[in-house]
């Protein structure tokens, strides 16, 4: 049995997280399971952008502290790592606008910025949709990867958890070749092929504060006051699914991880300790607008073919928080904006991937969806 376990954790006091964290850790196994003493260990977190942590867009300042504070006890090294982008208007990188660097160094962790520490190219072994990477040095380096996602939702994924939280490995320009394929199901296994070859030991989930609705940057921040834990990134994301409502087989990268034989072989196989999920279940919790529900994907098959665009979102500018950085046109795989002089949209080019909604360090861009399908709420 692949066991996960579930804490409740009521705030981000980093001397609770601390504790929570243990436990989580301890109901499955404890760190012995995947660490040594000197170690060296890397900590990858989601690190998306330079916003505060009520946002719920980073995984949260506290809980990476925490897990550098375990791992500092066990004996272990701990390297706090992402792709950490400079912020054009302070010249500061992520990591020190966010607060992030300050409480790792504090607590005896090293931050490694992957756009620094650099690249190397390394072949997918049985790759759908990547069959080779630039992967960061610091995956191929560490002994042990440890996966720390923050729960949030994802306009292609659905929901952004221990697996996609790797999909940070690589340069922006093997991203933006993944978010080329577009459609949910390739990006998915695109995000996968990267998951396969980072082989992380261990994931903890930060969910005291998600987000919901349009993540993962400008969706809705909602308290669930949660941690998670397992050895398999996998069996964790079927469980954080689970959660919040989802079925687990939703989630395009957990059904093509199972598939590849990368988590348990069955949904059953995964075994929850600690809280049940129907005790801390949010059946409440806002799916992101290009989740389908069933009757809307059977609609939206019987349509597309005939050109008819109904039930599609697409990318829109709100002008007055524009502040014409060019951020979303340089990152258009399909080269669909242009200025003019605010982002203007070419919707016959536009493959729907959401990297200028992702992207946007104002929050500029919005999902628009047809006015019927936004007014009763269809689907």
């Amino acid at each position: 049995m692949s066991l996960v376990s579930i804490v409740k954790c009521g705030s981000y006091n980093i001397d609770e997280v601390y504790e929570c964290v243990r436990e989580a850790v301890d109901l499955v196994g404890g760190i012995k399971e995947f660490l040594r003493p000197g170690q060296n260990v890397l900590l990858k977190i989601n690190l998306l952008s330079a916003t505060p942590p009520e946002k719920a867009v980073n995984t949260h300042p506290s809980f990476i502290g925490a897990c550098v504070r375990l791992i500092k006890e066990a004996g272990g090294n701990p390297w706090v790592g992402d792709t950490a982008p400079t912020d054009r208007l302070k010249g500061k990188d992520v990591f020190d606008i966010t607060g992030i660097r300050e409480i790792v160094e504090k607590e005896g962790g090293e931050i490694i910025n992957f756009s620094r520490s650099g690249f190397k190219k390394v072949k997918v072994p049985y790759g759908k949709k990547l069959k080779e990477v630039y992967l960061a040095k610091p995956c191929l380096e560490a002994d042990v990867i440890v996966s720390l996602p923050k729960l949030k939702t994802h306009q292609l994924t659905f929901l952004t958890g221990a697996v996609k939280n790797f999909f940070g490995c690589i340069p922006s320009s093997d991203r933006l070749r993944a978010h080329s394929l577009a459609k949910e199901e390739r990006f998915s296994q695109a995000v996968v092929d990267v998951y396969s070859v980072c082989k992380p030991s261990f994931a903890i989930m930060d969910a005291i504060l998600a987000m919901e609705k349009d993540g993962p940057s400008y969706g809705d921040p909602v308290k669930l006051g949660l941690l998670l834990a397992s050895l398999d990134s996998v069996s964790l994301d079927i469980v954080a699914s689970q959660i919040v409502g989802f079925n687990p087989l939703e989630i395009l990268t957990t059904r093509d991880a199972l598939e590849r034989g990368l988590g348990p072989s069955s949904l059953e196989e995964v075994k929850v300790v600690g809280c049940r999920i129907d005790e801390v279940k949010r059946p409440d919790f806002k799916k992101p607008a290009t989740y389908r529900g069933r009757i809307r994907r059977t609609l939206i098959r019987i349509f597309t073919p005939f050109g008819v665009r109904f039930f599609r979102n697409f990318p829109a500018v709100k002008s007055s928080e524009c502040r014409m950085c060019n951020i979303c046109k340089e990152n258009c795989p399909a080269g669909a904006i242009k200025m003019n002089p605010y982002p203007e949209f070419d919707y016959k080019k536009c493959i729907m991937c959401f990297c200028c909604y992702e992207l946007c360090p104002y929050g500029a861009i919005y999902i628009k969806r047809n006015w019927l399908v936004e007014r009763f709420g269809l689907f």
